[in-house]
């Protein structure tokens, strides 16, 4: 065996928390030379009595950083099984994230992102100090957080290229207008061909994309006659590729307008409160100016304490316009009926059962999927926990309730917040059923309800981000399978309990539109479309990176983000009219066709 050699070690690097109820936990993180390569590593502190004797380390040779300040120690209690060491090859490092904070998030080739690091003790900067012995780093272009890791040999002839003039810079020979200058048609034709070699795939489709951004249109009004008024991207393009010089004299190319206007900025408010919400009710109980309060509870969510009765309005529970007084009789009607459709079950035989195929088979998929539902959430953790009693019992009861649809399996993820909040069998089942109501085509048989959200969110990509959508084709990703399961049990999977609730509640407003949820899903995509495209990511990469993103997504900037996509794309005169009816928008009214063969400019 080789020597391992310690080249840099810094203590009091914290595992930054997801969510309010998580811990943040400390650790030591080294970079370490081993006789097959370079590794950096992080382990929580708890481990290091195991690992510590297993290092030879050189001491003239390590940059370490220690801190000895016990006062400033952090007692750690988060389960073990909520840490995992990180241990990485350089070889298999394609980038890393700085945060505003100081905070460090490693990328690796294969898609895997790591926890976010703080450092609570010295600097992220002397990680990278050290980094840059071994590898070339480069800052994304488009993110000034992501930098971008690459090997120093292939680094190095790079810009021995660069410095033989094969690549011209963006100010050319003949160029006007100085250091700001726009590059002439050659500088990019070179430009392209570079970009081709280093990467071929993304180099096409982003050529691709500014090609469909450009010479597509989408009705007459967007023609462009005045050659004065054509996109100079355009024509350059044209008259520099082979064939169009010998276009017969009089044609002009048709260019479309920019699909969309400017993303707005967009504010969230905080949680209504109970006070604001007796506002809305009047002295006998009923609700009033309910799209009015809906739209409150998009803007800002609502407070825990109200959430219970707020929920059962949102859920069809309760009825709006309902007294107090009517409300009871309703829920003690329901009430009734829930244990009547429990019993029912409950009473069928073992000899019953053995000719009843289709409830057999539901109850044992219910019984396996309960079990592990959330277990390692307070309300269900535990051997015997009455609450996992309560969720098998709902699912069987809405088997009986609604058999065709019957159990199918994610339907407990969507239950087990509901009966959190609730805390009541009965009313958990009854919100649960004006849940299932609004997402019952995610569990067809065939799957239909999900491939037409997934390609609902294929139209909306296509609109708001076409170089997202040719990057996505070209490496076999445009069916955006790696979203399904954000989709299938509305990001339950991707956000801590506490953020799920409020976003759930923002959703069934139905504001500002009943399919928000795609727009959420395409929020996350903008999010995280640099990291996916600057480290090249194909389509197991894209979804082992959307899988570690989850519980590390903001979701107040998510939902202002979302709610921004969808006040663009309503202001916007050019929106295909299969966006328009996703996003419930009206249809344009039908436009005469564009002429065909393309006229002659007189």
């Amino acid at each position: 065996m080789g020597e391992v050699l310690l080249v840099y070690e810094q203590d009091e690097v914290y595992t930054i928390p997801t969510s309010p109820d998580e811990l943040k936990v400390g650790g030591r993180l080294r970079i370490i030379e081993k006789p097959h390569g370079v590794v950096v590593e992080w382990r929580c502190a708890d481990d290091e009595a195991s690992t510590d004797s297993d290092w030879a380390v050189i001491n003239s040779a390590a940059v370490t950083f220690t801190h000895h300040n016990i006062s400033d120690s952090v007692e750690i209690s988060t389960p073990r099984r909520n840490v995992r060491p990180i241990s990485i090859e350089l070889i298999d490092l394609r980038s890393y994230r700085l945060g505003q904070d100081g905070s460090l998030v490693l990328i690796q080739r294969d898609g895997t992102t790591h926890p976010a690091l703080a450092f609570h003790s010295g600097s992220v900067l002397c990680f990278v100090e050290v980094l840059l012995r071994y590898v070339a780093v480069k800052k994304s272009e488009k993110d000034s957080n992501l930098f971008l890791v690459s090997d120093k040999k292939q680094a190095a002839q790079d810009e021995e290229l660069l410095a033989m003039n094969l690549v011209p810079s963006r100010q050319g020979p003949g160029a006007a207008g100085g250091a700001h200058s726009l590059p002439t048609t050659h500088q990019r034709v070179w430009g392209f061909f570079n970009n081709f070699k280093r990467d071929p795939y993304t180099a096409t489709a982003g050529a691709l994309s500014k090609f469909y951004d450009a010479v597509l249109y989408t009705g007459v009004e967007d023609y462009v006659r005045d050659s004065e008024s054509r996109e100079d991207d355009v024509a350059e393009i044209f008259h520099s590729l082979n064939g169009f010089e010998d276009l017969e004299p009089g044609f002009e190319l048709l260019t479309k307008k920019r699909f969309l206007n400017e993303r707005p900025q967009v504010e969230r408010l905080s949680p209504m409160t109970h006070s604001e919400f007796q506002e809305y009710v009047d002295d006998d109980g009923r609700v009033l100016e309910v799209d009015q309060l809906k739209q409150r509870i998009f803007r800002g969510g609502i407070h825990p304490n109200l959430r219970r009765e707020l929920w059962c309005y949102l859920l069809g529970h309760y009825v709006w316009n309902q007294t107090y007084i009517q409300r009871e009789d309703r829920k003690r009607e329901r009430e009734n009926l829930y244990y009547i459709m429990k019993q029912q079950w409950k009473t069928v035989t073992e000899d019953q059962e053995s000719r009843f195929g289709g409830f057999r088979d539901r109850r044992s998929l219910i019984e396996k999927d309960v079990n592990r539902t959330d277990r390692n959430h307070p309300f269900f953790e535990g051997e015997h926990n009455p609450n996992v009693t309560l969720l098998h019992d709902i699912l069987m009861t809405f088997v009986m309730y609604n058999f065709d649809l019957g159990y199918v399996q994610g339907m407990s993820d969507l239950l087990a917040p509901i009966l959190y909040v609730t805390q009541d069998e009965a009313t958990a089942f009854w919100c649960f059923v004006g849940y299932m109501d609004m997402v019952y085509r995610n569990f067809d048989m065939d799957q239909s309800g999900m491939k037409q959200q997934l390609k609902d969110m294929h139209q909306i990509v296509r609109l708001v981000d076409p170089e997202l959508m040719s990057y996505l084709e070209v490496r076999d990703s445009a069916n955006f399978y790696f979203c399904f399961r954000w989709l299938l049990v509305r990001f339950k999977r991707e956000l801590s309990y506490a953020n799920t609730l409020r976003l759930w509640e923002v959703l069934w407003t139905g504001h500002p539109c009943p399919n928000f949820h795609l727009l959420v899903a395409v929020a996350l995509l903008d999010t995280e479309k640099d990291t996916i495209m600057e480290n090249k990511f194909g389509f197991t990469e894209i979804l082992k990176h959307i899988n570690d993103i989850s519980l590390r997504i903001d979701i107040d900037g998510t939902l202002k983000k979302a709610e921004a996509i969808y006040l663009q794309v309503r202001s916007s005169p050019c929106v295909p009219d299969s966006v328009r009816t996703v996003l419930n928008l009206p249809v344009q009214e039908p436009r005469p066709s564009p002429p065909w063969p393309p006229q002659k400019v007189k």
